[in-house]
Parts: structure tokens; C-alpha cells; sequence
């Protein structure tokens, strides 16, 4: 049988292709450097730092490995990169929110600046132009035990910023992260109250109590309150009111409105009113409302735990023969696991400490 020439190129030429396509399907093995990512939450913005985490391996790392006066990837492989879910700030300098090329350019071993890429998909070595930077700021390294993996790691957290920090070899690099948390939650929650958390009170009332709590927007959160207090009136939203009118100025009238509250009080939200009046230094108002607590909720499974509030609260006062009732009348009703709590407090005010 005579086989053509032109079916004996066509195989060959099918063979090529396979071979190529079977040599082109990589499979997945370990990397070097392997990838890592970390997220830190600062109010309700997240930044992320996504890398991959060279080993020392016995190098000298920093001046050689990285050298000073050049600009690295902070990490290895593909860009280093940050990510930030709101407008930020980092060691000052403003940065919008988005993702980012990191790298870092150490200039000597005392002086290191952090470079953020407007583009975060390139590989790493290749370094940002000036005009491709959006922010460079200088920060001062500091020395640690040797760490064998390159990491990133949050520290010093509060409530509006966060410090990240590159740790390798014998390295630390820190630069603070703030987000202005008060702004953006508030910005998010006029945002939410349009959609399902507007139709009802609760999402009115937290958004207005944020205001109260953190003293911002407090004409808005009057609005947002007294709109809560019309879809559904009771005792939480009217004591965030009264809150803001005290804001105003207006103490009085927020007394009475706490007066209408108080009847609407569950169990706890009296125990926690109590203790917001203690707070305030209104001692015989606290005890007024820690015994109608008591005297409203007498079979409540915490009923010792309001009469022992109602103790701290003459103790407070000044009051130790009544305060030593309660907390002997806290003892008697508390579980047992109570028990060295209370007698502390009892053998306290025994001895006149």
C-alpha cells in the first residue's frame, strides 16, 4: 500500500503539534519564594499586602542581596502590592483608594523610603518611573533577631491606624497606615440608609449613635434619630437622643425623655443605663434605676447581677452598710462560680478598705 507523501508531512506535522501541547501544560509545584497575603481592618477599611517571601539562604541581605540606592520589590517574583479599601494615609502622605505596586528603596541602613506604583501588575524588578509614583515617603528601619522568611505583619493597632512592617534577616520596616474611620463610616452609613437599613429604626438609630458616641455629624444624627424614634419608638433610640440633646445642651429635656424611656427598658438596657449614670457622677439617679431594676425583674436568671450593681452604686455613694447588703443579698441569689468575686468585695468593705 502506497502511502503519499502529503498524509506522511501531515502526521509528522501532527505529531510537532502534540508534542508541543503536551511540553506547554505546566503543572503547579512549590515556588521559591512562595506567595502570601495579609489583611488588617482599621474601622471598616481593609489594607492588604500581597507578596511573595524570599528565604535569606545564607546571603547577605541588605546592601547586597537588596543593594542601598536601588529600588526592590519589597518581596519577590511579580509586584509587591497594597491594597486599600478607603482614601488612607500613609506615614501622611494621602493616597486614594485602590491597589498599588510597594517597593522599597533603601538608601542606607539607617534610611529606607517606601514608592507606591500607580501600576500594581508589573514584575517586580521592573522599577516605577517618577511620573508612575504616587506616593514616597522615608522611613527608619530598626533591628530585630534574624528571621529567615520575608514577611509582612500589622502592629500597633488603634482605633484609626495601624503600623505595617516588612520583617527579614536582621530587619524591621515599619510605615503607619490611618484611615479618618469617623468620615468613612459615616460617608457608609448615608450610603446604607438608603437601601434596607433606612426602612427601619435600628439602622437609623446605630448610625445616629456612632455620631453621638464619636461627637461627629451631630445635626445629621438628630435627623437620623428622631426618624427612628418615628418608625418604631422605644427605650434605645430615645437614649441616644437624649444623648444628643445633652450634646445641645439641652440636659433637661434629655431627662425627660429618658423618663419616658425608662418604663420601655428591658432588664439589661436598665442595668446599663444605671451604669452610664454612674459614669456621669449621678450616683442617686443610678440607684434609683438599679432598684427599679431590681424591683421589676425579681425572677430574671441575672437577678444577682442587678443587685450587685445596685451594691457598686451605693458603694459609689458612699453608702457602705447598704452596699454591704446588696452584694451579701448578690451572694445568696449568684451561682457559685461567683462566689470569690463577691466575697472579695465583701471582705473589702468589712475591713474599711
Amino acid at each position: 500500500m502506497k502511502i503519499s507523501k502529503t498524509k506522511i508531512l501531515l502526521t509528522i506535522l501532527g505529531l510537532v503539534v502534540a508534542m508541543f501541547q503536551l511540553q506547554a501544560q505546566n503543572i503547579t509545584t512549590p515556588r521559591p519564594s512562595q506567595y502570601a497575603s495579609v489583611t488588617q481592618r482599621v474601622g471598616i477599611s481593609d489594607v492588604t499586602i500581597t507578596y511573595h517571601s524570599p528565604g535569606v539562604r545564607g546571603r547577605t541581605i541588605w546592601g547586597a542581596q537588596v543593594p542601598y540606592g536601588n529600588i526592590w520589590r519589597a518581596g519577590a517574583n511579580e509586584n509587591t502590592t497594597i491594597s486599600f479599601t478607603h482614601d488612607a494615609k500613609i506615614e501622611g502622605q494621602e493616597v486614594k483608594a485602590g491597589t498599588y505596586g510597594l517597593f522599597i528603596l533603601p538608601e542606607d541602613e539607617s534610611k529606607f523610603k517606601i514608592l507606591l506604583s500607580k501600576y500594581s501588575k508589573s514584575w517586580g524588578t521592573v522599577s516605577p518611573a517618577e511620573d508612575e509614583l504616587v506616593a514616597m515617603v522615608e522611613v527608619e528601619p530598626t533591628k530585630i533577631s534574624q528571621q529567615e522568611w520575608l514577611s509582612y505583619d500589622f502592629i500597633n493597632r488603634t482605633g484609626n491606624d495601624v503600623t505595617a512592617v516588612l520583617r527579614w534577616d536582621n530587619l524591621q520596616v515599619p510605615f503607619n497606615i490611618e484611615f479618618d474611620v469617623p468620615t468613612i463610616v459615616v460617608e457608609n452609613a448615608r450610603a446604607e440608609l438608603k437601601g434596607p437599613a433606612g426602612f427601619g429604626w435600628r439602622g437609623l438609630m446605630q448610625a445616629a449613635n456612632y455620631c453621638l458616641q464619636n461627637d461627629v455629624n451631630l445635626e445629621e444624627a438628630m435627623t437620623w434619630i428622631d426618624q427612628s424614634i418615628a418608625s418604631s419608638k422605644g427605650f434605645s433610640n430615645l437614649q441616644v437622643k437624649a444623648g444628643l440633646l445633652a450634646k445641645e445642651g439641652k440636659v433637661e429635656e434629655g431627662k425627660k425623655l429618658m423618663d419616658e424611656a425608662i418604663p420601655m427598658a428591658n432588664a439589661f438596657q436598665l442595668n446599663g443605663y444605671g451604669y452610664q449614670l454612674l459614669g456621669l457622677g449621678d450616683t442617686k439617679k443610678a440607684i434609683e434605676v438599679f432598684s427599679l431594676n431590681i424591683e421589676k425583674n425579681k425572677d430574671h436568671q441575672f437577678i444577682w447581677g442587678f443587685t450587685d450593681s445596685l451594691g457598686e452604686a451605693y458603694l459609689k455613694d458612699g453608702n457602705k452598710k447598704l452596699a454591704l447588703k446588696y452584694y451579701k443579698k448578690a451572694k445568696e441569689l449568684a451561682p457559685e462560680n461567683q462566689y470569690a468575686y463577691l466575697d472579695g468585695v465583701i471582705e473589702k468593705i468589712e475591713k474599711g478598705e
